[in-house]
């Protein structure tokens, strides 16, 4: 529906909901949004998560706290950067898909949230972001992030950059995998009748080099012309 990003009291945000990142063992994650949540829930916030017991990462649950001036506080584990080749991103629009559907379920028009994993867990900011703001736009929901530094909230105002290749990778079948320097990996058609590029996760990407062992090696004018699908292809 609609999406924001500002630098403010979350508490003051008119919203249906809000939600809360937490650790696998429910505490309140990094930052001063989650921080000021859980100063605000207090007992109330602390007893409601005890009766969850667990919260998977990239999953949702919900709670209600008469304490917060919400009526419901979404909780999502939110994932930490470790290499970059641990599916961090995917994981993080996992997380989004899953905080919007059950905000759905719940009826919930609105949401106040932080960017989640951003400026914190050594995630990068930027893909945190884009993450954010991608899920965002494909969401039903009006949402409004708050950022927990005013950086944040700066970066927010930019063009996203471009992931960058690293290095080509190898084929299967159709197509030629990159890896890029956001953690994830492109895909490109090797038809060149086809123009198509896609973004794919770490995972997917070893499976699909690993099982085609025996391929023969590509030409580096074969390379070099999927480079420059990739560098072309708006993003």
């Amino acid at each position: 529906m609609s999406y924001r990003v500002v630098k403010e009291d979350i508490l003051s945000i008119s919203a249906d909901a809000a939600v809360l990142s937490v650790e696998i063992s429910l505490n309140a994650a990094e930052g001063p949004v989650c921080a000021r949540l859980e100063q605000a829930g207090g007992e109330a916030l602390k007893e409601a998560l005890r009766g969850i017991g667990f919260l998977p990462v990239g999953s949702a649950g919900a709670i209600t706290v008469e304490s917060l001036p919400f009526d419901h506080l979404i909780l999502t584990a939110a994932p930490r950067w470790l290499t970059g080749k641990a599916n961090e991103l995917l994981v993080l629009h996992r997380c989004y898909e899953s905080v919007f559907s059950l905000a759905e379920d719940l009826g919930c028009k609105s949401l106040a949230m932080p960017v989640l994993s951003a400026m914190y867990y050594r995630f990068p900011p930027e893909e945190a972001l884009h993450i954010a703001l991608t899920e965002a736009e494909k969401s039903s929901r009006e949402v409004i992030f708050v950022a927990d530094t005013q950086a944040l909230l700066a970066l927010s105002g930019r063009s996203y950059r471009k992931p960058e290749i690293i290095s080509y990778v190898g084929y299967y079948r159709d197509h030629a995998i990159f890896a890029l320097d956001n953690g994830l990996f492109a895909r490109v058609d090797l038809r060149p009748e086809k123009i198509d590029v896609a973004e794919i996760p770490y995972f997917e990407a070893c499976y699909r080099t690993g099982n085609n062992p025996l391929q023969p090696p590509l030409p580096e004018a074969e390379i070099a012309r999927l480079r420059e699908i990739y560098e072309t292809y708006s993003w």
